[in-house]
């Protein structure tokens, strides 16, 4: 199943703020080279619960994460925390959590949902 992710309002903010400063005469060298950044960052993200593993696609990164490698999931607040052996939390941004940690926990039942 495809989960798509929300949209960070800082995101917006600072895509909004960069467009105005250089509409105001900023300097191109350096405000481009930022509105690239964070348009590459603000492209959809989509988490894809397939039978073997969780596929994460986030603007030209992808990874894909065994289900036996995840130990737990936590939701934290409108994010998802999921912790991958010892490596650090991942932070997911799902646009509905609930959805998306159910249908983690009915691909891996050994991960701990909390």
């Amino acid at each position: 199943m495809t989960h798509k992710s929300k949209l960070e309002v800082w995101l917006v903010v600072a895509i909004v703020y960069v467009v105005a400063v250089l509409a105001l005469g900023g300097n191109r060298w350096i405000g481009v080279p930022v509105l690239i950044c964070l348009g590459v960052m603000a492209y959809p993200h989509r988490y894809v619960t397939a039978p073997d593993a969780l596929r994460v696609s986030q603007g030209l990164v992808r990874w894909t994460i065994p289900y036996r490698a995840i130990t737990f999931v936590r939701a934290t607040g409108s994010r998802v925390a999921i912790q991958v052996a010892n490596d650090p939390e991942l932070l997911l941004t799902p646009d509905n959590p609930a959805a998306f940690l159910a249908d983690v926990a009915r691909h891996a039942p050994h991960v701990q949902v909390v």
